[in-house]
């Protein structure tokens, strides 16, 4: 269903009985949508939360963008919603790039967010995308790699690497999934209307133009006092290994589950061990 928040409107879904545990998915991308994470969880976690997946604001079946958008914007969506939807408290699920989204909701409002997992988050954008390119230039022979990149990550560095791994094209898989999964398919990539798709690629273009694209996260571990857990594919191309050590360094009440088998998609490649383990994790 589309409920108006703060001046648009967001696609928002829900699974799951209305008094069980409140449980938010934030999802990645950027603007890669809610819909898939559904097919693969929606009624597996629906089966002991109050499972609810939004569409981030001009993104898949949300009303698309008239303006510039940026992660503060996407912050404040969250919580509006929550208000909305007149849930008190509730954890947290973010995928990708929504770890980073959930780790800069959770830290300023530790009353509204319990618990948070992370599923292979790009938490860093200037690590994530090193860590990606690692991974795909030895399937590109005599595709150069783009020069490091110092600072924060700006919109030029990432549409560079991104070009980069545009190339992979019906290889893109081999470096996101597990050997177990190598023809595992995304639902939304053909059961999601053209239009849809453009309006997250025109997200994905506004978010990353965004100031906030390049700002510091990694900072805010020590700050993250709800308990942690962050799911790490072996096969998994997105998160650093330095973002791994600061996560066990740093975050107080942190758990790390490595995920052996699986990559970037352990919500799809192993649906039943990961819904029993964030349920295990949000339930204890």
């Amino acid at each position: 269903m589309l409920m108006e928040i703060r001046g648009t409107r967001l696609h928002v879904v829900q699974r799951g009985a209305e008094d069980a545990p409140p449980l938010l998915f934030i999802h990645g991308g950027p603007g890669a949508g809610s819909y898939d994470f559904l097919a693969f969880q929606g009624d597996r976690l629906g089966q002991s939360f109050r499972l609810i997946a939004v569409d981030q604001r001009g993104v898949q079946q949300s009303d698309p963008l008239t303006g510039p958008v940026s992660e503060h914007d996407l912050i404040a969506d969250f919580e509006a919603l929550r208000e909305k939807l007149g849930v008190e408290q509730w954890s947290i699920l973010g995928h990708s790039y929504g770890g980073r989204l959930a780790l800069r909701y959770a830290v300023p409002h530790p009353d509204a967010v319990t618990k948070v997992v992370f599923e292979n988050p790009g938490w860093d954008m200037v690590l994530a995308s090193d860590t990606l390119l690692r991974a795909a230039l030895p399937l590109l022979p005599g595709v150069a790699a783009p020069p490091p990149h110092t600072g924060p990550a700006t919109k030029a560095m990432w549409d560079e690497r991104i070009a980069v791994l545009a190339q992979l094209g019906d290889r893109r898989m081999e470096i996101y999934t597990g050997p177990d999964s190598r023809d595992l398919q995304l639902p939304a990539d053909t059961e999601i209307s053209g239009e849809y798709h453009s309006r997250s690629g025109h997200f994905h273009d506004q978010i990353t133009r965004s100031a906030s694209f390049g700002e510091p996260v990694l900072q805010y571990f020590a700050q993250l006092t709800q308990p942690a857990l962050l799911i790490k594919g072996g096969y998994d191309p997105a998160t650093s290994e330095q973002e791994i050590e600061l996560f066990r360094s740093d975050v107080p009440n942190g758990t790390y589950y490595y995920a052996a088998r699986a990559g970037h998609f352990a919500h799809a490649e192993q649906p039943d061990l990961y819904a029993e383990l964030v349920t295990e994790f949000l339930l204890s």
